[in-house]
């Protein structure tokens, strides 16, 4: 095939590293921002590749058997010369691309561009998928944000774009999001405080990186190498644009305005939110994406720069407000039923919420000299929104998100003769947290009086604000070195961090009403509240990061190669060691009668600040083996098996601090419901400064964290088989995974006898399946009846004691577009199973508080949820007359696992003779097809008549293209059941759906 390289495309993520001069024949190990060019050329001859972006050359000779190996290039498009043969190839990220320049492959004619299957590394034992700039480019991607293209990947899912603006995230394997990690440029960008994964994205449904500044990156979803830190699942790296030895850039503009966007299918006129004429309005819905980049030549060779900006507006539809969401109103007054049915008809549906975002990025490439390439970059990221919660919570009670980042990099590379030497530093400050839309206290409203009851409506404040911080001073240098069929590289990194986060919880007091008799804030009665009585104040800590590692790739011959390593990761503070328990409630625990009759130890729970040791043993063996059979990489089995330590959050570990000194929540009843409580009042005071001296001699929480909680940590295994067909990619891999060391936080609250309840049972099996009966229900469970003490009541505690297993086959198949035959294609299927003992280790963000019963494992395993039976995700290219290309991505699901509720439970003890009981286990799933979503894409380019290197191109996209409704399921809807009955329904959630109705977005770029 032929065709003619584009120069003005912006390829190449950090520049050029320069190569050793004579280099041995290896299969180097997949780096974080570089790439290899290997094959065979005439023994004893030189190779040079040249960058056709930066024109900087590298070259390189072949032994005595015309082996050749180059490593450390980043990724772009080279041109691959030896004598008269020679060859243009596209290198993607992390990959070995083989070029033959002896033999029938050897071109002695004009450039070719090698943009099929052999630019594939087929031999590497990682299971990865590369994303490329023709496919960020040409594919729909309807926010912009480049993590969707994870999705990409088998057993990857990324959240879908939901009408509430719901936070991005990518999850791989049995465990939520927290354990991924995202590498730019060779940084890290984890999430150290907070949950998911990537920092920022526990609450943005925003990008983290402007899409129009990254080059290409890869997913990693099983056997990625010694170098790749704090990761139990999955590992995307990616590497940014450089400006080259030419100005080139790009503006552009996307637009969505009102008429493009479509209401929620419920909110849509005529059905359930709008159901009679006058028919509300659509908000005023809106989006518009722009942006442009420049880069090129400071000093021609030498010197050049890349800057970036993207920026976007949304006015967005928020996430379902349904409010009194209950079968019947026959139980209120009727002045409350009249209430009610007003706010249904004033609250519920959805509503205009807003997304700002700002994205700022500067680049410098400095080759300075043959041997020393330099590049400085800084990144900067600024983002606020309107979060519209939805459910029984107004818009008013809702809240405003912030998310500001600055990160700067430095990065020099630096041959020698054999060996590549990479250092990397780094600093990044990061700030994410909300506050509440509207201040002031917040008003429940509850099916009777009491504030455990089912919620009907929250008016007022949401009266939650948090706030994170993390900083980071990174030094990392990495080496590699080749000595004949042997790539070895090691290297080591120190990160210092400063970790904080506080929260405001219930700062201004929450009043509680009864919906039976509720008519309105200014016109009704609370009979209950609460409020913090502690001090509000961040909780801090400074932790050190050290991680060591050595990998060697290692091929004997044309046929074998073997990848092994080993990391070993070290923090100086994981767990806020340096907490000390106060003084009142150590006194406590250890007098504690429920503890020692339960087994559990007040010791283990017990901190002063210097008895929880340091972690020295997360050592992490890495292996990797694949076998060519015909040394022609058209058939090749692949194995591997490794142990990935990721971190604790410092969320987990703060709450110790943030629950114990800095809230304590007290509630404060009316005696109209409380008459036998010696503190219940008869009318609660307005004025939240009252309200907080009436609960002043009230304790709160107590939260404990196991001195001993492990770090967590996933061991996987992996067996696969690559065949080639033609232009043709596919495999087939068989993962397992098993993840220890989930952390969860569950009650501690013990009756003298050890038990919980004395109520039985706890777990009642049913059809086969535990359910149990959570640790708020009934009259008589300790939390109730065993406080800590009398100025402390609930206890916390938090372990490591979850575990999870992930078995999946991977089933791929890809074709990259090419000019001559105008057509690519890619296709993954993942079919999966998973199980748990943690019943709320899920598919989202991380939670930390596991409510349905007294320690893990209680309910023994069972499959996770919120996990897929199967998923497909396929994506096609086509380039139609014209020059009009059209793209799609279609993705299918079983839709998300859920669990159920079960009631006419007979109890012994209880409000009545049975009780319902639930299972948070994912027993459930939708039937068919329960996620499907098709996007298009069709653009159209144009010359322009003054400078043929000039381009417009037009586009415009359908998302969700044929308005599929995806819904949402839960067992208090589809899982529902009871003793006796005929089963769950499997029903939808009335009022909610999964994803966003039809939406049609124009753009435009114009290139130079």
């Amino acid at each position: 095939m032929s065709t003619t390289f584009n120069k003005r495309h912006l390829t190449s993520g950090i520049s050029v590293i320069a190569i050793a001069a004579t280099l041995g024949f290896a299969t180097p190990a997949t780096a974080q921002t570089t790439s290899t060019l290997q094959g065979h050329a005439a023994a004893g001859s030189t190779v040079t590749a040249t960058d056709v972006n930066t024109g900087h050359s590298d070259s390189v000779k072949a032994d005595a058997a015309g082996h050749y190996t180059m490593v450390g290039l980043p990724p772009s498009t080279y041109h691959v010369q030896s004598g008269s043969a020679s060859q243009t190839v596209v290198v993607p990220l992390g990959q070995a691309v083989t070029v033959d320049l002896v033999g029938p492959a050897a071109s002695t004619g004009g450039a070719i561009v090698i943009v099929g299957a052999r630019t594939k590394d087929v031999k590497t034992p990682v299971v990865a998928t590369n994303v490329s700039r023709f496919q960020l480019e040409n594919l729909p991607n309807g926010d912009r944000n480049f993590l969707n293209f994870a999705a990409l990947a088998p057993g990857v899912t990324v959240s879908p774009p939901t009408l509430g603006g719901r936070a991005r995230q990518v999850q791989a394997g049995a465990i939520n999001s927290d354990n991924t990690n995202t590498f730019i440029d060779g940084i890290s960008i984890k999430n150290l405080v907070n949950h998911g994964g990537t920092v920022g994205q526990n609450l943005s449904s925003g990008n983290p990186f402007p899409a129009s500044a990254v080059d290409q990156f890869d997913v990693q979803t099983q056997n990625f190498k010694a170098e790749f830190e704090q990761a139990g699942s999955a590992v995307i790296s990616s590497i940014t644009k450089t400006g080259g030895n030419r100005f080139h850039g790009e503006i552009f503009g996307e637009w969505q305005p009102k008429s493009f966007i479509s209401q929620n299918y419920d909110d849509r006129p005529g059905h359930r939110n709008n159901p009679t004429a006058p028919f509300r309005p659509k908000p005023n819905f809106s989006t518009k994406y722009y942006g442009g980049d420049l880069g090129g030549p400071i000093i021609p060779g030498k010197l050049s720069f890349f800057v970036d900006f993207e920026g976007t507006n949304k006015v967005f539809g928020s996430n379902d407000i349904n409010v009194y969401n209950i079968s019947s109103l026959a139980g209120l007054t009727p002045a409350a039923q009249a209430y009610a049915t007003s706010a249904r008809a004033q609250y519920n549906g959805s509503f205009p919420a807003t997304f700002n975002e700002k994205l700022y990025f500067w680049k410098l490439t400095y080759f300075a000299t043959p041997a020393d390439t330099i590049n400085l970059s800084a990144f900067v990221r600024r983002e606020s929104n309107l979060q519209i919660n939805g459910g029984v919570t107004t818009t008013d009670a809702s809240t405003r998100n912030r998310n500001n980042e600055e990160r700067y990099e430095g990065w020099w590379s630096h041959r020698g003769s054999s060996w590549l030497n990479e250092l990397f530093i780094a600093r990044d400050a990061a700030a994410n947290g909300s506050i509440p839309n509207v201040p002031g206290s917040s008003s429940v409203v509850t099916l009777g009086p009491n504030i455990g009851a089912a919620r009907v409506i929250v008016l007022g404040g949401v009266n939650f604000a948090q706030d994170d911080h993390q900083y980071q001073t990174l030094v990392k240098d990495n080496v590699t070195i080749t000595d004949g069929p042997h790539t070895i590289k090691f290297g080591g990194k120190i990160n210092f961090t400063k970790l904080q986060r506080l929260e405001a919880n219930n700062v201004n007091g929450t009043y509680f009403y009864n919906a039976a008799t509720f008519t309105g804030v200014g016109s009704s009665t609370p009979y209950a509240a609460t409020i913090n009585t502690a001090a509000v104040q961040p909780v801090t800590a400074k932790n050190t990061e050290i991680g060591l590692f050595a990998q060697d790739d290692w091929r004997p011959d044309d046929h074998w190669q073997v990848s092994y390593g080993l990391r070993w990761d070290y923090e100086s503070n994981a767990r806020n060691e340096n907490f000390v328990t106060p003084p009142d409630v150590a006194a406590a625990l250890r007098v504690y009668p429920g503890w020692p009759a339960a087994g559990l130890n007040p010791e283990d729970y017990i901190s002063n600040g210097h008895n929880r040791k340091h972690f020295y043993g997360a050592f992490q063996p890495r292996l990797g083996v694949s076998y060519d059979v015909h040394g022609d990489r058209e058939l090749v089995f692949s194995l591997g098996a490794g142990r990935y330590y990721d971190r604790s959050l410092f969320i987990d570990s703060a709450l110790e601090t943030i629950k114990d000194y800095y809230e304590s929540v007290a509630t404060i009843n009316t005696c109209a419901i409380a008459p036998t409580d010696p503190r219940c009042v008869a009318v609660l005071p307005t004025d939240p400064n009252a309200l907080r001296a009436l609960g002043a001699t009230q304790g709160g929480e107590v939260h404990l964290l196991n001195n001993n909680t492990r770090v967590p940590f996933s061991d996987e295994f992996n067996l696969g088989v690559r065949k080639r067909f033609g232009k043709i990619n596919t495999s087939a891999t068989f993962s397992y995974i098993r993840s220890h060391n989930i952390y969860q936080e569950v009650v501690g609250n013990r009756l003298p006898n050890g038990t919980y309840s004395a109520s039985t049972p706890q777990i009642f099996f049913y059809n086969g399946i535990p359910f149990s009966r959570g640790i708020f229900y009934g009259p008589n469970q300790a939390l109730n009846l065993a406080p800590l003490s009398p100025t402390h009541g609930a206890i916390f505690i938090g372990d490591s004691h979850g575990k999870a297993e992930y078995y999946a086959l991977y089933l791929t198949a890809d074709k990259p577009y090419t000019q001559e035959s105008h057509y690519g294609f890619s296709a993954a299927l993942t079919i999966s199973t998973s199980r748990s003992n943690d019943t709320r280790d899920t598919n989202q963000i991380g939670d930390p508080f596991n409510f349905d019963a007294p320690t893990i494992g209680e309910q023994g395993w069972g499959p996770a949820t919120g996990l897929e039976r199967w998923r497909f995700v396929g994506t096609g290219t086509v380039g139609l007359p014209w020059d009009v290309r059209l793209s799609t991505v279609v993705t299918l699901s079983s839709g998300p696992s859920y669990g159920s509720v079960l009631c006419g439970v007979p109890v012994t003890i209880g409000f009545g003779p049975t009780d319902c009981f639930s299972t948070n286990f994912g027993i459930f799933r939708p039937g068919g097809i329960g996620y499907k979503n098709v996007d298009f894409n069709v653009s159209k380019s144009f010359k322009m008549p003054w400078n043929r290197e000039q381009e417009l191109t037009v586009y415009f996209q359908a998302l969700n293209a044929f308005d599929f409704v995806n819904r949402n399921y839960s067992m208090w809807g589809g899982g529902f059941q009871v003793v006796g009955g005929p089963g769950p329904t499997h029903a939808f959630d009335p009022g909610s759906v999964a994803s966003q109705g039809r939406n049609f977005k124009v753009g435009a770029k114009f290139t130079f």
